[in-house]
């Protein structure tokens, strides 16, 4: 009996060590960048090309980054969740709240022959500013995202709160 459970235990643990690595190749990854407009009259672009050094060159024209997100390993109907805001204590009469806190749903309706992939939620958005202080639910539609993977780097931006001044840039990575 005990043999049995030692030679189960043994296949098993080779059966493990061929199907993790199969899996862990082509592991798919969403990114998602936020950014907050620093210069008034700076506008965001819908596309922007080239690697991750260069987005975040072009984006800080204008603009801060508030954050940047790399999954860990997603699949198809999956939900991301991001919250990142700052909560400071004002001048004695209370807090200040900012930042960003989003729910997204992912899809991926990949065929063999070509990949499509696609993300949407709601999101709060979280200003304070000398005691001014605003609450925007955003809803974002479901946006097509870029693979990486295709040979071309690209992120989309998803979505834009101009009130704000908030922008929403998203892409997928293949491991």
């Amino acid at each position: 009996m005990f043999k049995r459970i030692g030679k189960l235990c043994v296949l098993a643990t080779f059966v493990i060590a061929i199907v993790v690595p199969a899996q862990a190749s082509g592991t798919k990854h969403v990114n998602v960048a936020v950014f907050h407009k620093t210069v008034a009259d700076y506008e965001f672009e819908a596309i922007v090309m080239g690697r991750f050094s260069d987005f975040i060159a072009e984006m800080e024209k204008g603009s801060q980054i508030i954050f940047l997100n790399h999954t860990s390993g997603i699949k198809r109907n999956d939900v991301i969740t991001l919250n990142v805001d700052v909560l400071s204590e004002e001048n004695s009469d209370g807090f200040e709240d900012n930042g960003v806190n989003c729910s997204f749903s992912f899809t991926d309706e990949s065929t063999a022959d070509n990949t499509a992939y696609a993300i949407g939620g709601l999101c709060t958005i979280l200003m304070s500013d000398n005691g001014v202080h605003e609450k925007i639910k955003a809803i974002i539609p479901s946006a097509d995202l870029p693979d990486t993977s295709q040979g071309v780097d690209v992120w989309v931006m998803i979505y834009e709160d101009e009130k704000t001044g908030t922008a929403f840039y998203a892409n997928v990575t293949t491991d």
